[in-house]
């Protein structure tokens, strides 16, 4: 007989896309571990609370990435960004829920989610962004060094994948990540 492949999701717990991910995980018996470094905000059955030197390690790649993305007031987040580093590093793929703006003439991820999907994109990593506003699937194409529109479902192929987004998910985020797992699972 045999064995069924383990999959993990890799996430943050945070409302919005990252509980999605992991109420989603739960119906298709998929592992999750919810990254957090000391806040009380997070409620996460599958909480993994980071270490001192986990964090630091977090911290110094949340500053080598915002020397692309050139952010201010970075101190200020620490405590999250540096989990998204832990996301990024443990998973083999990325697919966030979040919108783009242009930067450049560029697509470029909105908000804090843009911290990890940078973070996937300097580790070479594959990752899938669904734009909640144009309710779009893009995928980041290394070669050309820009997000690219899909007229695919992305399937989720690694058994260590993280799954991250926006606080501010919309139904169509809700949607893109029923049907993500529904492409991958069934």
């Amino acid at each position: 007989m045999e064995v069924a492949k383990r999959f993990i999701c890799h996430s943050g717990g945070a409302e919005g896309a990252d509980s999605y991910f992991e109420f989603f995980s739960k119906e298709y018996c998929v592992d999750v571990v919810a990254y957090s470094y000391k806040t009380t905000f997070h409620q996460s059955e599958n909480k993994y609370e980071l270490s001192e030197s986990e964090f630091r390690e977090g911290v110094v790649n949340v500053y080598k990435t915002n020397e692309v993305l050139k952010r201010s007031r970075v101190h200020s987040y620490l405590k999250f960004l540096a989990r998204n580093w832990h996301q990024v590093k443990n998973a083999d793929e990325v697919f966030a829920v979040s919108t783009f703006r242009k930067s450049n003439n560029n697509l470029q991820v909105q908000g804090g989610t843009a911290w990890a999907v940078q973070m996937a994109i300097d580790l070479q990593k594959s990752v899938w962004v669904f734009d909640q506003n144009q309710t779009k699937w893009y995928y980041y194409n290394h070669y050309h060094r820009e997000f690219r529109e899909t007229d695919t479902l992305p399937k989720i192929n690694s058994s260590n994948f993280a799954g991250i987004g926006t606080r501010n998910i919309n139904l169509f985020g809700i949607e893109a990540i029923e049907q993500l797992f529904e492409n991958s699972f069934n």
